[in-house]
């Protein structure tokens, strides 16, 4: 029985991409020809009235890239975050110690920047 199951998982796979693939195909030779009126304008050059494909290739390469850079910059900030609060625990974990330990008692940290 678990045959069954992976020869259907294996046609349905195969049948999937062979429908993306032909539809690929199929985009690609209805617009191969099809201009956009207009001037495109990018940081280095110009385009005069651009392909539509070339116009769909940029649109995709810029959107990843700023996908990317986003989530860099999100990780980043979070990762800024946690070594905050790491410090803030560890500084209290030490001013705790130092007061089991008998000594003065610590001053006040200031977590307020001026």
């Amino acid at each position: 029985m678990t045959n069954f199951w992976l020869k259907l998982k294996l046609w349905t796979k195969a049948i999937v991409f062979g429908l993306i693939g032909l539809y690929v195909i199929v985009f690609l030779s209805r617009n191969w020809n099809v201009r956009v009126a207009g001037v495109l304008d990018f940081v280095f050059t110009d385009f005069q009235n651009p392909h539509v494909l070339l116009l769909m290739l940029f649109t995709a390469v810029v959107s990843v890239i700023g996908w990317w850079l986003l989530r860099t910059v999100i990780g980043t900030i979070r990762q800024f975050r946690d070594l905050r609060e790491r410090g803030r625990a560890a500084r209290l974990e030490k001013d705790v110690a130092d007061m089991k330990a008998g000594k003065a008692a610590p001053a006040p940290a200031k977590d307020v920047v001026e």
